[in-house]
């Protein structure tokens, strides 16, 4: 950046630049800081289209393309500041572009109209067609002088070839030194003229070189000759023994990291897909490193960097692949100690800034002289001579060195200085820097970490908290650093290039540029100083005022220099061009998508084939084993091994294209796991999906389809049978039917007399009907459940059929709505008669002998309830009391002042005792006595009036639960808490008794009050089971199977309580959800809502802090985890910083990546396994029942459709969870297995990934939507008086109409009050409809609306309509998949997927069931010898662990083969086969422990089915069962040791598989290598095994239960017995952590993956760390495993 004002007037010189750039392809070559950028930025204006066009409709863009990743925000910065352009987009490697589509690219394209981007990212886009040269107006190269050879920037010029001259874009190059190596004086006219040709252009530059003098660099030069240090013997000997070192090193054969076997080389061949010397040769070049420092740097430097090695050493042990390379870093570090000791010694007699000087070599010292120099106190001080400084001015200057070390060991030298001799290097203040690059294919912070550290140098430098940095030549080109007043080379310029940029730095006169060469190399030095001067006169002297005449390129010299290649690139259809320099790459690139684990990459063999006596080779390349080419690839002959590879990686990447491994138009590599879900055959998996309507999921604001929080209203459905006439006027035509309600009490005959009364009404003759105008199907007997106890309840469905005219049916209706609104109280005034849907009429029905009856009698003679007021003096005096009149009836006292009066029974009138008698208290000797006292009440009637016992009875109850009283495992505290909740008056025994002129009696039968307490439930139950019912029968026989009506000889099974589920239900109401300790203290001790003092500090301090802070926030880790950096403080590192620093910057980022290094194979004849003991003679394999079933006529039973309908919120008897775990388990293996056998050619990732949408709960709610299940479920607790509709009452047609149409909240219905006229005719005047609607439409109450997609269920039922979430839906379709597998098997339950459309019935589900999958065996194209072979002979043994024997050898091949197993040219990987096994596990497991495992709860069942199904588990059998041993591949040392330190943990513990070994972090739970105990690979080849039987067996699911109950029924009875915790129960019972998970984010890769963190506590600091699964709970488990390891 070469000035930061906004308004810059341009120089001449720039004007002129700038047309000629304007006019053609031009390439500005001025000195650093004389305002290249600022030309480049009018262009940009220049170029700027008047009337834009949209991108991809003619619109073109601006490319500013850049060498380094800091360049590119720095660049984008200042198009911002100068530029009035539409968007400003800059892009590098970090910002993961790497993995984009061209659709992603378009969506940035079309925002930006100015891209700024390293040259790389523009040469992969215009490769891979995102983009094409005619679709960009202006490319500026900035330090263009890097085009040569293969560099990016030549890359990107090559695609102007096949564009037409007319479309070409502009090109503008910008370039401080044109020249990018050392070029000899007589070749730089042509390396000119090659950077011409390249860019098509022509260089120009200024016509008087005195016009940028000014502006500039024009700094003075000083060459400062240093001798060579005299070393001392002792220095001698430390050489000596770090030379005898490299011998050693050299020496060491560490084995080969990739081992072929089997792949038999022909004479002249030779594999070179590896070198085994490189970690070799890379420590010793560590050691001559060391040794180059004390020659260089003498002993104290010396000492320095032995120090700075033995630390990196330290680190690289800990990632040794293999023991014998863990012993070379070992041995190494030995040696070192060995060296530094002696170099020690020899300077133990001098201390502080003596010892450094005496210790250093002329070199450093010459450093420290000029850099005493800028010290204050030095060149303040008149009179003393300055040799650099003659300027005398404060430091500002930049070290630049060769290499990165040596950057750190002059840091920690200065630093030494500084501390110990303050007074002349106080003033000092430094910090180096090493690097901006990171790896955006590496997953851990140590890159990242680095750049930050070398980021806020930069920003320190730049605002003056450091006044020197030391560097290499990282900051020579382009990054933005103020004028420096020192530049000082401590290692001389070996090219020109090197020499004009870092003199660049050195822009005022007033600085200087000052290089130390050694006084041995003076003549060398002057040489190639004199010639870099001359090149840089002759270049100013033929291009100097000699713009215009220089000549362009012609187009014969651009098609022979850039164009014409040795090897012609490969050209597709559309215009993708792939050149031979890009074709290793991109081979690479496909290789690494190809599936592995984190511990191998997959790569290609190449293998070198020289005929003999000849100087030409060519290459031969066998691709991996997932790759479906199987045939080798032969390159061309040349006689560079460069060539040659590139020939044969071009031909391996024309084949791939072929075989659509490479995208048709693009080129890249098909995304493992990526699926076209427009594709016709993957559309047709998804019927149910809507693909034609709006999809919202792109809507940040709405919760997503299928989850919880997705929650939409559904219109209610009511069974059909409940429909009243369509036209009222008809009603005389249409017969009703009696349905009477039997009551049997369940429970024995109560002792009490008031229990005993109660007893006795509800066995009496008094009961009540239901009537319908359509007849009802069998409906199950179900409980009802009273204070005293259970009450049995069967409906004698269609027991007559009554004729009934409309003055019969309007009494009929007045009684019924009589019950519900004066008896029970609990009508709402709101609600008016329907009589359309939901029509089931209470009436009263007496018992004669075994006959019913409607009792009209009653319906005639009843009265209404008056309202609770207190009586007249006169009424109560004229009371009289008898027991006919009393006994039975139903009372209130009215001096209770309740909103809802309580009613009593009276269960006796004591003629014997009276107010007047005996109270049973000291204090109150009367009754009277008591109701003056507590009261205030007189009695004014009878004295003897005989007092009456009573009852309560509660009108407000859900009967549908079992009462408190009646559970023993509740507390009294939770019986006395959940009586109150359930409306129980008297949860004990106290008895009571009132004074009859104190009460108000009603004439209504008590027998009738007392049952007609049941009738909200009794009729909820009923009119859920009539839904279940019609469901069951629309299945039934839209299936075609099994019976639409239940025979009349057959009875649905009765409800039954699960006491398990009823308690839960019960304690629901009382128990909040219990609050974890998420809230750390310690850590956060400040009250965030407390007003903060006021800092004021200047704007610049301002702008500075800002971007420090700026910095801190790119970085997604906490700045006090940061650890002692390691590199900084050399002399103070302990073993233990080390081990800190390395946990750090080992530790993943959010982002998604994958692993290491491939590596060698088993060996051929594996030692003998583990084999599992024989079974005990009472072992046998537990038949798993709903492997057996077979569809019955009868289906599933009335009750368990009901329980599928019904969620765990509903807080019932029963709830769909049991069911909804077991279908979903079958979902996953149906849906594994037809995707499996649909798409043969698919990968695991493919699969997976369909396989993820197809049983997702968004599938899932799309299929239970288009049968209205969110109109049929119960997802509330049923509550009478808060929720209970009057069957054939709602609110009115035309306010259900308004609230549905505009959204509103039903609550608006409270305030309404209408008349009974008009709630019993159903009819509202119009005037009073049209009040309503004005009122209701003029408010501007925003609570009235409804929020879109979270709807409140709150008084929905009113209006016709009940809430419902995704979520819900999903598992009630996975409730009613499991209902249909446990009563007709795997045939019902796919028939149930088929129906719902889950599976596609017309792809016919159960022919994949036992299918068979032809392999090469039995095709008869290989025997099963040479399978015999590629199983390294194994078979057998493996058949023997298993105790199964494999029909065909060539799946068993495939279980065992690993990604790397390049031997294998037969099957593919494992991985399909695991995909299968992983399903068939879940399944099969699941299934077994429903069946075993009743007494559980289903929180129980999924953590025991947790427990028993996952990854660690699955790899403890592996390694019990030594089958890790045979598993074909070429492992890399760092699996192998992964999977021997698993299988050591294993063995130290018997192979028991307990509670901690299921806290193993496994390779699934976490992206980061060094972090994994539990190798994914051996719970695959646990899964493929299983995959593999499956398939050999012809699909027999019970021959494959044999197998792995066999291996794993030791574990299923012990867990059984004890269910294992889960990790996050675990860590939130850990109080002290203070566990916390954050907001799932899910990736962006095509199979989508969820990451969870979790910050906890521990030693008073916080930590993160991030869970990785394929769903929420798999990621908060990992999360919570990963948390418990570090608090471990």
């Amino acid at each position: 950046m070469e000035n930061k004002e906004d308004k810059i007037i341009p120089r001449a010189y720039q004007v002129q630049l700038e047309e000629i750039a304007y006019s053609k392809n031009t390439l500005i070559h001025l000195p650093t800081g004389s305002g290249k950028t600022l030309i480049a930025t009018q262009l940009i204006k220049r170029f700027k289209e008047p009337n834009p066009k949209p991108w991809g409709q003619g619109g073109k863009r601006c490319f500013f393309l850049v060498n380094t990743v800091p360049l590119v925000r720095q660049q984008k910065k200042v198009i911002e500041l100068r530029c009035p352009v539409n968007g400003v987009g800059c892009y590098s490697g970090e910002d993961g572009v790497d993995f984009w589509d061209k659709r992603k690219w378009d969506s940035e394209l079309s925002k930006h109209e100015v891209i700024v981007m390293t040259t790389q990212i523009l040469s992969d886009m215009l490769t891979h067609n995102y983009i094409k040269i005619e679709n960009i107006n202006l490319i500026i190269f900035d330090e263009c002088h890097h085009a040569v050879e293969d560099h990016p920037m030549r890359a990107v010029m090559k695609h102007f070839e096949h564009c037409p001259p007319d479309k070409h874009p502009r090109v503008l190059g910008l370039t401080a030194t044109l020249l990018n190596a050392n070029i000899k004086y007589s070749k730089v006219e042509d390396t000119l003229k090659t950077l011409e040709k390249t860019f098509q252009a022509t260089i120009a530059t200024v016509n008087e070189m005195g016009e940028v003098l000014t502006y500039s660099t024009n700094p003075k030069e000083y060459i400062q000759y240093y001798l060579p240090p005299a070393l001392s013997n002792d220095a001698h000997s430390a050489i000596g023994l770090l030379t005898e070192l490299q011998k050693l090193i050299m020496s060491v054969q560490l084995p080969p990291t990739l081992k072929i076997m089997d792949i038999k080389l022909k004479p002249g061949q030779k594999d070179i897909s590896r070198d085994s010397m490189k970690t070799v040769k890379s420590v010793k070049n560590l050691m001559a490193s060391a040794i180059t420092a004390i020659q260089t740097m003498g002993a104290y430097g010396g000492n320095l960097s032995i120090l700075a090695y033995m630390i990196l050493l330290e680190r690289l042990k800990r990632k040794a692949q293999t023991k014998e390379e863990e012993l070379l870093y070992s041995f190494t570090l030995t040696r070192c100690i060995e060296a530094r000791t002696v170099l020690v010694k020899s300077m133990k007699k001098y201390e502080g800034y003596e010892r450094i000087v005496k210790f250093s070599s002329e070199k450093v010292l010459k450093l420290l002289n000029i850099l005493r120099e800028y010290n204050p106190e030095v060149y303040n001080k008149r009179g003393v001579p300055l040799v650099v400084n003659q300027s005398r001015k404060p430091l500002c200057g930049i070290i630049f060195t060769q290499e990165r070390f040596t950057s750190k060991i002059l840091y920690n030298l200065l630093k030494s200085v500084k501390e110990a001799n303050p007074a002349e290097f106080g003033f000092l203040k430094h910090d180096f820097i090493v690097g901006f690059n990171t790896n955006p294919f590496n997953n851990t912070r140590e890159s990242h970490y680095a750049k930050k550290l070398s980021c806020q140098a930069l920003l320190k430098f730049k605002n003056g908290d450091l006044n020197c940095l030391i560097s290499t030549s990282v900051i020579e080109e382009g990054i933005d650093v103020p004028q420096c007043l020192l530049v000082l080379r401590y290692d001389e310029p070996k090219e020109y290039r090197s020499y004009i940029q870092s003199k660049g730095r050195a822009r005022s006169s007033e600085s200087s540029f000052v290089m130390l060469v050694d006084a041995g190399d003076r003549g060398k030095f002057s040489a190639r100083y004199s010639e870099f001067q001359q090149i840089e006169r002759y270049i100013s002297k033929i291009l100097v005022g000699n713009t215009l005449e220089r000549d362009a390129p012609t187009e014969e010299d651009i098609q022979k220099d850039l164009y014409e290649e040795e090897i012609p690139p490969y050209v597709t259809k559309y215009g993708v061009r792939l050149s031979a320099g890009s074709a290793i790459s991109l081979l690479n690139r496909y290789c690494s998508v190809l599936p592995h684990d984190l511990f191998t990459a997959i790569t290609p063999m190449w293998i070198q084939e020289r005929p003999q006596n000849s100087e030409l080779r060519r290459t031969i390349i066998i691709l991996p084993l997932a790759c479906p080419v199987k045939e080798d690839i032969v390159g061309d002959y040349f006689e560079v091994l460069k060539n040659a590879k590139r020939s044969a990686a071009l031909k391996a990447c024309m084949k791939l294209h072929e075989v659509g491994e490479l995208d048709e138009v693009t080129l890249l590599p098909r995304k493992y796991g990526k699926v076209d879900f427009d594709q016709v055959d993957v559309k047709a998996c998804f019927p149910n999906w809507p693909w034609d309507q709006e999809n919202d999921e792109t809507d940040d604001n709405l919760p997503k389809t299928g989850t919880k929080h997705r929650i939409r209203k559904y219109n209610r459905h009511y069974p059909v049978v409940l429909n009243g006439p369509s036209i009222y006027d008809e009603f005389d035509s249409k017969p009703l039917y009696l349905h009477v309600i039997e009551l049997k009490v369940a429970y024995d005959e109560p002792k009490d007399s008031r229990e005993n009364v109660i007893y006795n009404l509800l066995r009496n003759d008094q009961t009540y009907g239901l009537l319908t105008f359509n007849p009802l199907p069998k409906l199950c007997d179900f409980p009802m459940f009273i204070s005293a106890g259970e009450i049995t309840t069967s409906i004698k469905v269609n027991f007559a059929v009554l004729p009934l005219d409309d003055e019969a049916f309007e009494v009929i209706k007045r009684f019924h709505y009589y019950v519900f609104d004066e008896v029970l109280d609990i009508a709402k005034k709101f609600l008016i008669y329907h009589g359309n849907v939901n029509c089931l009429y209470v009436v009263p029905v007496r018992r004669i002998d075994d006959d019913y009856d409607v009792d009209w009698e009653l319906l005639q003679t009843y009265k209404p309830i008056p309202p609770v007021v207190i009586p007249t003096d006169a009424e109560r005096q004229a009371l009289r009391v008898t027991v006919e009149e009393y006994k039975y009836a139903v009372v209130t006292p009215y001096y209770r002042p309740n909103v809802r009066p309580d009613r009593y029974i009276v269960t006796n009138v004591l003629e014997y005792t009276t107010p007047m008698s005996w109270f049973e208290s000291a204090d109150i000797p009367t009754y009277a006595d008591y109701y003056r006292t507590k009261y205030n009440l007189e009695i004014l009637g009878s004295k003897d009036q005989p007092m009456l016992e009573v009852r309560n009875i509660t009108t407000r109850a859900n009967c549908l639960l079992p009462r408190a009283a009646t559970i023993r495992s509740f507390t009294d505290k939770q019986r006395k808490l959940i009586a109150e909740a359930q409306g129980d008056k008297k949860f004990s025994g106290f008895p009571e008794m009132f004074v009859p002129e104190f009460c108000i009696k009603f004439d209504y039968p008590g027998a009738m009050w007392l049952k007609a307490t049941l009738l909200p439930s009794i009729v909820h139950r009923v009119t859920m089971l009539l839904t279940a019912d019609e469901l069951r029968a629309q299945i039934q026989m839209e299936i075609g199977r099994g019976h639409v009506t239940l025979p009349p000889s057959e009875k649905w099974e009765p409800i039954l309580v699960d006491i398990g589920v009823a308690t839960r239900s019960l304690l629901a109401d009382i128990e909040p959800p219990s609050t974890v300790m998420s809230v750390d203290r310690i850590n956060n001790p400040i009250d965030e809502f407390a007003p903060r003092k006021l800092n004021i500090i200047t704007m610049r301090e301002s702008v500075y802090q800002l971007q420090k802070k700026k910095i801190s926030k790119e970085y997604p880790w906490p700045e006090e985890n940061e650890p002692v950096d390691i590199e900084r403080n050399l002399s103070t590192v302990t073993v233990m910083d080390v081990e800190v620093y390395e946990s750090f910057v080992g530790a993943p980022l959010i982002s998604v990546a994958s692993g290491a290094d491939s590596a060698p194979l088993r060996p051929r004849v594996p030692p003998p396994a583990a084999i599992l003991p024989p079974p005990t003679p009472k072992y046998h394999t537990p038949a798993i029942e709903l492997l057996l079933k077979k569809p019955s006529p009868r289906g599933p039973e009335l009750r368990d459709i009901l329980t599928s309908l019904t969620t765990i919120n509903s807080h019932d008897n029963f709830n769909l969870e049991r069911t909804e775990t077991l279908g979903d388990s079958f979902l996953k293996f149906a849906a594994s297995l037809y995707l499996y056998h649909r798409f043969p050619a698919m990968d695991e990732g493919q699969l997976t990934n369909i396989k993820g949408r197809l049983i997702g709960n968004r599938n899932l709610y799309y299929a239970g939507d288009k049968i209205n299940l969110g109109g049929r479920m119960k997802v509330e607790q049923f509550t009478p008086t808060n929720d209970f509709v009057i069957p054939g009452f709602f609110a009115p047609e035309f306010l259900i109409e308004l609230i549905h149409r505009e959204q509103l909240r039903p609550t608006l219905l409270i305030s309404l009050n209408f008349s009974r006229e008009e709630v019993l005719s159903g009819a509202i005047a119009p005037a009073t409809s049209s009040e309503l609607l004005d009122r209701i439409l003029g408010s501007d109450c925003p609570n009235d609306k409804e929020r879109v997609a979270c709807v409140q269920n709150a008084m929905q039922c009113y209006v016709k309509a009940q809430a419902v979430s995704d979520k819900s839906i999903a598992d009630c379709v996975e409730s009613l998949v499991g209902t249909y597998l446990v009563s007709g098997g795997i045939e019902s339950a796919v028939a149930v997927l088929e129906w719902l459309n889950v599976l596609p019935k017309e792809h016919n589900f159960m022919q994949y069931l036992h299918k068979k999958v032809p392999t090469l065996t039995s095709l008869g194209q290989v025997s099963v010898e040479d399978v015999e072979r590629i199983l390294n002979h194994g078979r057998g043994d493996v058949e023997k662990i298993l105790g199964y024997k494999f029909n065909d050898p060539l799946y068993l091949l495939e279980a065992l083969s690993h990604a790397s197993y390049i031997r294998n040219r037969y099957t593919r990987s494992y991985e399909r086969l695991e995909f299968l096994g992983d399903a068939i596990l879940d399944f099969l497991i699941t299934s077994h422990i429903y069946e075993i495992s009743r007494d559980l709860n289903p929180g129980e069942l999924t953590d025991l089915r947790s427990a028993l199904v996952n990854n660690v588990t699955f790899a403890s059998y592996v390694v019990k069962l030594g089958l890790h041993k045979y598993l074909c591949s070429q492992l890399n040392p760092a699996l192998e040791n992964s999977i021997m330190n698993f299988v050591e943990h294993q063995e130290q513990r018997n192979h028991e598989i307990i509670e901690d070994v299921l806290y193993l972090i496994a390779e699934a739970d976490c992206n980061i290598a060094e972090y994994v105990e539990v190798p994914k690979v051996l719970s695959d080849i646990f899964e493929s095994l299983v995959g593999a039987i499956y398939l050999d067996s012809g699909g027999d699911l019970l021959a494959v239960w044999g197998v792995i109950h066999r291996v794993m029924h030791r574990e299923i009875d012990a867990f059984k017995r004890c269910i294992p915790k889960q990790p996050v129960r675990v860590l939130h019972e850990n109080m002290h952590a203070c566990a916390k998970f954050g907001d799932p984010k899910v990736s962006s890769s095509e199979i989508p993956k969820v990451m969870v963190p979790v910050t906890f506590s521990k030693d008073g600091r916080q930590h993160t760390v991030y869970g990785v699964g394929n769903n929420k709970q798999q990621a908060k488990r990992a999360a919570a495993k990963l948390a418990l390891k570090l608090l471990s």
